[in-house]
């Protein structure tokens, strides 16, 4: 070991426990931050936890690891991300996060975790000597509870948004309307192929029993899981239409489903849906399926996109079943 190593050994030493440190007071920052914004009436959609902590704690962590290191570019780029799926990790893990979630939240974390670090990447770059005394990084860690009390005041937009699915049938619209009633017994391997019940792992149908007929009418869904809910009828338009309000009387779709995210939550109410037959020329119907629902976030834009998305996945899903029954009832005949 020659005399600069035994100098500069110490000096390493030092840095790395100090690097250590402050990864420890960033993780316990972040979980301070989600647990009062947990706690908030804002709750954890917001602009703390999803924009200013991100930046902060990449500022924060590339500051402080690039301390007595010479940090290359590909070194600074990397932090986002791995702070991004350490965050999903910690938070599948031990926060009980769902994948749904997780999934959504990560561009947010990647993006400003870029933006927060890339005017740090430019002070060092700009130095050729790094000197912590002239940035105070642990102040950054204070921004995220600044930006707690200013979600507290703030007032999420509210939207009303729907979403519609359709496929053709090659049956009249009196031969289509049974099968959108009642479906006794679903089968693994019905349906079609989709990213949100597939890969995303939400559940899919099982089995719809209809109670009743014309308004007020209640058709009990079963879902993978054990998921049970309701769609009450409000409209009943024989061989034209369906319409009905969702009901959740049980908790079995509460604990299945990610909490930020639940049908009838602070950020999301599925308020209805519907089926419209449309006949066409030649013996076909289109089947429209529809689904109304409002969202209460500071990025609608962006939850809108998801909802687009997984919704409708799950309609498309639904009418392949429905299609699927109609071309097995004119099969038999």
């Amino acid at each position: 070991m020659t005399t600069v190593d035994r100098e500069t050994r110490p000096t390493r030493h030092r840095d790395n426990w100090r690097f250590v440190a402050a990864i420890l007071v960033a993780l316990a920052s972040a979980l301070a931050v989600y647990i009062l914004a947990e706690a908030g009436a804002g709750g954890a959609i917001g602009y703390a936890l999803m924009v200013v902590l991100p930046a902060t704690l990449s500022a924060f962590i590339a500051w402080a690891g690039s301390i007595g290191r010479d940090w290359s570019r590909g070194t600074f780029l990397a932090v986002p991300l791995w702070l991004a799926f350490a965050a999903a990790a910690i938070g599948a893990v031990f926060l009980r996060e769902g994948i749904v979630c997780l999934v959504m939240v990560l561009p947010f974390w990647i993006g400003f975790g870029y933006l927060g670090i890339w005017p740090v990447y430019l002070y060092r770059r700009s130095r050729s000597r790094v000197d912590p005394a002239t940035f105070r990084a642990h102040a950054l860690l204070l921004l995220p509870f600044v930006a707690l009390l200013i979600d507290h005041q703030l007032v999420p937009p509210r939207e009303t948004r729907t979403v519609t699915r359709e496929t053709i049938v090659d049956a009249p619209p009196a031969a289509v309307w049974p099968r959108l009633l009642d479906i006794p017994a679903i089968e693994p391997d019905e349906g079609r192929w989709n990213m949100s019940q597939d890969l995303l792992r939400l559940p899919r149908p099982v089995a719809a029993r209809l109670i009743g007929e014309g308004p007020g009418a209640v058709r009990e869904a079963l879902w993978q899981d054990d998921i049970r809910f309701q769609e009450v009828m409000t409209g009943w338009q024989q061989g034209e239409a369906l319409q009905w309000r969702f009901a959740f009387p049980d908790p079995s779709i509460h604990r299945r489903t990610d909490r930020h995210i639940e049908p009838h939550g602070r950020h999301l109410w599925i308020d209805s849906g519907g089926y419209r037959l449309i006949p066409l020329a030649h013996g076909r119907t289109k089947i429209q399926l529809w689904t109304r629902y409002r969202i209460a976030t500071p990025f609608n834009g962006y939850a809108g996109w998801w909802g687009e998305r997984i919704l409708g996945d799950i309609q498309n899903n639904v009418l392949a079943i429905v299609a699927g029954h109609v071309e097995k009832a004119r099969s038999k005949r």
